[in-house]
């Protein structure tokens, strides 16, 4: 079996990791740790199962023992239970998307934990796949698939409107009234303002323990990829607690932010893709001023694709998975660690409010140009 080496983290603590579950919540959290116990496997037991049967239900043509088995024999570079390192620790709320798993982001979730932040993963119920503390498997269920197979549908429609403004309004305007998709997204949304509230609640006696006073929700971040990002922008919008939003290539597929000025900053970070139109050039800002505010920050990651924002980017020649796999010709590690890097700078400056830096651009990574939104005569009767 080829080896899949995990990123090694940059920041100057240990990374300890636990699984929380709280009433209906089942978390995966990242923190800063006392003291380091021993290397884990990436997935083991029920969780690998999983992960195989996953690779099988979506991706049947890879070879799961070369691909999906091997990231799930890989060393992780967190510890299972460590003690918490007194804090309190910016804290972030993150989702996984939809039909993955509240692990698919280890490597970056290491790193923002090596970094002093606190992640909270959660599982989306019914969305995603995961194993409980006791070994029981939870996995995807019918509003999912259905949403996902009406949303892929329209997409089919959307596709090809390219920068064609009114279109693209005429098929959000649709999507709303009528799409799937629309209910399970605001759903998402409120699971993680609920992990906020757990952890609000939280004492060191509950299911959190040491982490109950580790985490500072003054400053608070929500983080999510693909329908997970989606959920985190509007979270991070909707919860007065929220100080900035991560969206890792989540389309939005909600009306709150559509041509309207984000309450927050927000960093979204993109696949890879041509031509000018982008599916979040009409969000998070007014129409006539996108593009404008400097706390909005779009970014595209040359040659990704969709699961390049996950630790599937690290599978041992994905490069020859193809398109079908949503993974593209960028390295893998690479990926992970720019990803990192512009979450981490995004953070220093909108959350813990350091000297504005410029973000670290370059390697693949380009600011997205949003300005043909500002000249589109559409919105003024939007």
């Amino acid at each position: 079996m080829p080896e899949v080496s995990l990123p090694r983290p940059t920041g100057p603590y240990r990374a300890g990791v636990r699984d929380v579950e709280a009433g209906p919540l089942l978390m995966r959290v990242w923190y800063p740790a006392a003291a380091t116990v021993r290397p884990r496997p990436y997935a083991a037991g029920s969780e690998r199962d999983l992960l195989l049967e996953w690779t099988a239900r979506r991706n049947p043509t890879w070879p799961p023992a070369t691909t999906t088995a091997a990231l799930a024999a890989a060393l992780t570079h967190d510890h299972r239970d460590a003690p918490a390192r007194p804090g309190p620790h910016p804290t972030i709320v993150f989702s996984h998307g939809a039909d993955l798993y509240p692990a698919q982001n280890t490597s970056l979730l290491t790193e923002l934990a090596s970094h002093g932040h606190v992640a909270v993963s959660v599982l989306q119920h019914g969305g995603g796949f995961a194993a409980r503390p006791d070994g029981s498997r939870l996995g995807p269920e019918e509003p999912l698939i259905a949403a996902a197979v009406d949303l892929f549908k329209r997409l089919e429609r959307y596709m090809p409107l390219g920068d064609d403004l009114d279109a693209r309004h005429a098929w959000f305007a649709d999507l709303w009234e009528n799409g799937k998709v629309v209910p399970l997204v605001r759903q998402w949304r409120d699971r993680m303002i609920a992990v906020t509230d757990a952890l609000s609640a939280a004492t060191p006696d509950g299911p959190f323990g040491d982490l109950a006073g580790a985490c500072d929700l003054t400053r608070l971040t929500y983080m999510g990829m693909s329908l997970g990002g989606c959920a985190a922008g509007r979270a991070a919008h909707a919860d007065p607690r929220g100080r900035a939003a991560v969206n890792l290539d989540g389309m939005h597929l909600a009306p709150d932010l559509f041509g309207r000025s984000a309450r927050v900053p927000i960093l979204g970070l993109y696949a890879d893709f041509k031509g000018r139109a982008h599916h979040s050039d009409l969000f998070y800002e007014e129409f006539g001023q996108m593009g404008l505010r400097g706390d909005i920050v779009r970014v595209k990651v040359t040659d990704a694709m969709h699961r390049d924002f996950t630790d599937l980017a690290l599978l041992p020649d994905k490069q020859r998975l193809g398109h079908a796999g949503h993974l593209g010709l960028v390295d893998g590690k690479r990926v992970t660690r720019l990803v990192g890097a512009l979450t981490l700078a995004f953070l220093d400056r909108f959350v813990e409010g350091r000297a504005p830096a410029a973000l670290p651009l370059g390697d693949g990574a380009e600011l997205i140009d949003v300005s043909h939104v500002r000249a589109w005569t559409g919105h003024e009767t939007t």
